[in-house]
């Protein structure tokens, strides 16, 4: 082993000196010249020079300087001389004798053809996504993107108008009433005229009493859409027709709303907060008569009748100071402006959404505090989603989602009479009225006023309750939780 080792060493050192020489008396031999443009004789700065063997392997190399000028030391003379610059077609010969060799490159004039891109849009039918030409069923998509930064509180509020053949008709002007939907008119198999509510391919399943009447729904029923957060929302797809009964079955008799939630995307973390800040009205109603003009009007109505001016004699509508509760029937109330306000909505929102090659997440806060145009109105709503999916392989796949939404509703006491609301009341109640019960120098107490049952007025008016007492003392609270779990185990045949 020794003996070899050495052997080796001193082979080694044999070859060096050869090689040595072999190398140097090549070395004094230098190629210079000029490269230029043939179009028009400018030289060419940067072009590429190289000495190639036979085999187009590369000796050595260097590039022209600011005058299109070159030097090169050659290793072999047999070998080739290449000539290259962007744009130019490449030029190459022997070496040879040769020490000087200037070239014209002729310029490279390549035409593209013409090159037609076409795509393909598929859509979704609540199953798999197929090319659109081949859908034969009424399907109309709605993309996020056409009520982004517009504030809406919920899903029918962002599709409100935006689809063909879907009506929206909202309960009551209340907050978290939610509205009522109709795909082309009514239609009922179960009883149940609402269209079918699917997110991300799991129906949406709404809890609702055996004997709730679906044509004569109340707004809580329908409430329920407040759940999903709009700005959660990617894309909502409609299937008007009643072939979705063929992937739905029956529930989808009445259509169906194919609701696909935002999901996380590949790329470095990224934090979004929006807030949104509205405020509503109420829209100037009928023109009221004030206090006056209405116990005038009023003593007309009992003196036409009969052509009797005892029988107008009600003492509600005399302004007599004698009568005790003359006080309270001496006003000029605007029922309806002590009833409304300024409604506000502060809307906030903040999500986290990335991934990697095999992992993607979204996680995402919503808050909504909403005061309504009636006093008494307050909602609060917190909705929370998180997304995770991961990518075992090319075939297996783990998706978890989680969702939390909570609403804490103060709404006006109602019978489900609209002239027993609180606004309805407003419409009818005596101008004349005071709203707090006065004392006998006409200043307001702290009690609301209420028409005495004893009174001699019309049932119609005795028996209507202060608007504003029902609003500021009558309670009617409505809590809503709902935690949706889901996991799924992908895996692609």
């Amino acid at each position: 082993m020794k003996f070899k080792i050495v052997g080796t060493i001193l082979f080694f050192y044999i070859l060096i000196p050869f090689v040595s020489l072999g190398q140097s008396s090549e070395t004094q031999r230098v190629l210079r010249g000029t490269v230029s443009s043939a179009t028009d004789g400018e030289t060419l700065v940067g072009a590429t020079v190289i000495e190639a063997d036979d085999k187009k392997r590369i000796i050595s190399a260097t590039i022209t300087d600011i005058n299109g000028q070159y030097v090169l030391k050659i290793k072999n003379p047999e070998n080739n001389i290449a000539f290259s610059f962007v744009g130019f077609i490449t030029q190459g010969q022997k070496i040879g004798d040769q020490t000087v060799i200037n070239v014209k490159l002729k310029e490279d004039l390549q035409v593209i053809e013409d090159i037609v891109i076409t795509a393909e849009k598929k859509v979704t039918d609540g199953n798999f996504e197929i090319p659109q030409r081949q859908v034969s069923t009424a399907i109309q998509t709605l993309s996020s993107k056409e009520f982004e930064g517009i504030q809406v509180t919920s899903i029918d509020e962002a599709m409100q108008g935006r689809i063909a053949g879907l009506d929206i008709v909202a309960n009551s002007g209340d907050l978290g009433s939610g509205a009522t939907m109709r795909i082309r008119g009514t239609s009922s198999i179960n009883a149940n005229t609402q269209p079918l509510i699917v997110v991300n391919g799991i129906p949406y399943e709404i809890n609702v009493d055996p004997s709730f009447d679906f044509a004569a729904a109340n707004q809580e029923q329908y409430a329920n859409m407040l759940s999903i957060n709009p700005d959660d929302i990617e894309e909502i797809t409609v299937l008007k027709d009643a072939a979705s009964t063929a992937v739905w079955g029956s529930k989808g008799a009445n259509g169906v709303l194919v609701i696909k939630t935002k999901k996380g995307a590949q790329g470095p973390t990224r934090v979004q907060y929006s807030y949104r800040f509205t405020a509503a009205k109420q829209p100037k109603g009928l023109n009221m008569l004030n206090g006056d003009d209405y116990t005038m009007m009023m003593k007309q109505a009992y003196f036409n009748p009969q052509q009797d001016e005892n029988a107008a004699n009600v003492r509600e509508f005399l302004y007599d100071p004698t009568f005790s509760e003359y006080e309270n029937f001496n006003n000029n109330t605007d029922w309806v402006d002590e009833v409304t306000q300024i409604g506000f909505k502060h809307d906030h929102y903040l999500n986290v959404s990335g991934g990697g090659e095999r992992a993607r997440y979204r996680v995402s806060t919503g808050f909504l505090n909403q005061t309504g145009i009636v006093i008494g109105q307050k909602m609060d709503r917190i909705t929370s989603t998180a997304y995770l999916d991961y990518s075992v392989s090319d075939r297996i796949k783990f998706i978890s989602e989680l969702s939390f939404f909570y609403t804490d509703n103060d709404r006006n006491w109602t019978d489900n009479d609209i002239y027993r609301s609180i606004l309805g009341v407003a419409y009818k109640k005596m101008p004349n009225v005071s709203v707090y019960q006065q004392d006998l120098n006409g200043n307001n107490t702290d009690v609301f006023y209420n028409i005495s049952r004893s009174s001699s007025l019309h049932g119609s008016q005795r028996d209507l309750r202060n608007p504003v007492a029902m609003a500021k003392l009558a309670t009617n609270n409505l809590k809503n939780y709902r935690i949706r779990p889901i996991f799924r185990l992908q895996y692609d045949l």
